[in-house]
């Protein structure tokens, strides 16, 4: 019976997949109009792509096959096949469209255009633009409820952020939170959100119940770009100011580590499982790979001019 038992235990780890893991980082690379493509295993560049003027963020479908790109000189959306990285498609959007965010789901993608006050909701099948939904002043960074019910965009003028219904592809509400929020992110659960400042040190802490302001977390620098953990116990947050990723218990809502990367870190994405954060070093010309177990740098990347975000491509 042991015997078997073992054989079990053996046939099953060898039918059993594999988790996900980085496969490839795309960088994009701001101030050069370029891609850089880097091999997420041997942490190398291995491929520079051209763009259009000014790619400022990208994101990619669930299933890693395509990427969705910003080209904010351009005023419009490109879309890469991974498989080959050719453009595919590019999509006409208005001015200067700056960041993206994907419904978990895959079917749409979210942009924020600051010019008109807009988020537009695009097609990820049929690359058509089904919706423009007014915000107000300068949205800017976008991100989707876990489970694609709630949209939230910083609007970093009116020092607000705004709530998006994406069903009925409208504007909720407004929550009022610190001096220009560029972003704001989710609790696993849905039930919280934190908004970062980039003109102060308080991170807001949003009850989504209630929408309203619960407390704020002195983080003693500014803030902007953000992650959270699988599981919401860390909150991420990249200071520009303070060239450093700070680390924050959510139940205690205090820093339990500081982690010093590049020059003016942009904004901050992590693996699927959490396991690496990467950072786009916009001074600093390079991303940092962060193991979020050790706490540190374990690598600093190269990359072309003023890296403005890193999307991470999973299979």
């Amino acid at each position: 019976m042991r015997s078997a038992a073992v054989v079990t235990v053996v046939v099953l780890l060898l039918v059993t997949p594999a988790a996900a893991e980085p496969e490839r980082l795309y960088v994009t690379n701001l101030g050069g109009n370029t891609i850089s493509v880097i091999d997420a295993r041997s942490l190398k560049v291995t491929r520079t792509i051209p763009a259009g003027q000014d790619p400022h963020f990208a994101v990619v479908t669930p299933d890693g096959r395509r990427l969705f790109v910003t080209m904010a000189g351009a005023d419009q959306v490109w879309v890469f096949d991974t498989a080959s990285d050719k453009v595919v498609a590019k999509i006409p959007l208005g001015l200067r469209p700056t960041h993206l965010a994907m419904a978990p789901d895959g079917k749409f993608v979210y942009a924020s255009l600051e010019t008109s006050q807009e988020v537009g909701v695009i097609n990820t099948l049929t690359h058509r633009v089904e919706a423009r939904i007014p915000t107000g002043p300068e949205p800017h960074i976008t991100s989707v409820s876990r489970d694609g019910k709630v949209v939230l965009v910083g609007g970093a003028e009116s020092h607000q952020i705004f709530v998006i219904d994406p069903a009925a592809r409208r504007l909720t509400d407004r929550v009022r939170v610190g001096f220009l929020p560029h972003l704001a992110v989710f609790s696993p659960d849905g039930r919280r959100a934190w908004a970062s400042s980039t003109g102060s040190n308080a991170l807001s802490v949003i009850d989504l119940a209630t929408r309203a302001v619960v407390g704020t977390i002195d983080l003693g620098v500014n803030s902007h770009g953000m992650a959270v953990s699988p599981d919401g116990s860390i909150l991420y947050v990249a200071s520009e100011v303070g060239n450093t990723v700070l680390v924050v218990d959510t139940a205690q809502a205090r820093i339990v580590a500081r982690i010093p990367v590049g020059k003016m870190p942009h904004t901050l994405t992590l693996s699927r499982d959490g396991a690496y954060a990467y950072t786009a070093d916009m001074d600093g010309g390079a991303v940092s790979v962060i193991s979020t177990a050790r706490r540190a740098v374990v690598a600093t990347l190269p990359v072309g001019r003023a890296p403005s975000s890193v999307a991470v491509v999973e299979r």
